[in-house]
């Protein structure tokens, strides 16, 4: 795998908007709520790691999760990490492990540009499994400080 050390990928990044379009009739949504926190890593040595959650995320009564409140919490996060390399504007991603077994050793490939302290990311068009429809989502981060 490459190694990156001068690429202004490098570091860490929070999250600012993340947004998934219907390519057919351009309506958006906020797949985790307006205000989502996450962090996502990317290392010179081409390993990245990311997780994300809603915001308002309820915490449990007690230490361990009820069975209500962990399938709450799993389906209100986003969580994984792997190998990752660049190609000019595609970033592409090989999960080894994350919140969702389906995705560990799939490659999983994206837009980016960085601009300043800025990186956009967006998906390409794929079919959205709770919908059925086609879209595409849309990241924004931040150069964390």
């Amino acid at each position: 795998m490459p190694i990156y050390t001068d690429h202004p990928i490098v570091g860490t990044w929070r999250l600012l908007s993340f947004t998934n379009a219907d390519t057919a009739t351009g309506a958006v949504i906020h797949p985790l709520g307006e205000k989502p926190n996450a962090i996502v890593i990317y290392s010179a040595d081409g390993y990245a790691a990311t997780i994300f959650t809603s915001a308002g995320r309820i915490v449990p009564i007690a230490a361990q999760a009820s069975d209500e409140e962990a399938i709450k919490l799993y389906r209100s996060m986003i969580a994984f990490a792997g190998r990752y390399h660049l190609d000019r504007d595609r970033l592409i991603y090989h999960p080894e492990i994350s919140w969702n077994e389906m995705w560990n050793g799939t490659t999983q490939e994206r837009l980016f540009d960085i601009t300043a302290d800025r990186l956009h990311v967006e998906s390409l068009p794929s079919m959205n499994p709770s919908s059925g429809a086609k879209t595409v989502f849309s990241l924004v981060w931040e150069r964390a400080r």
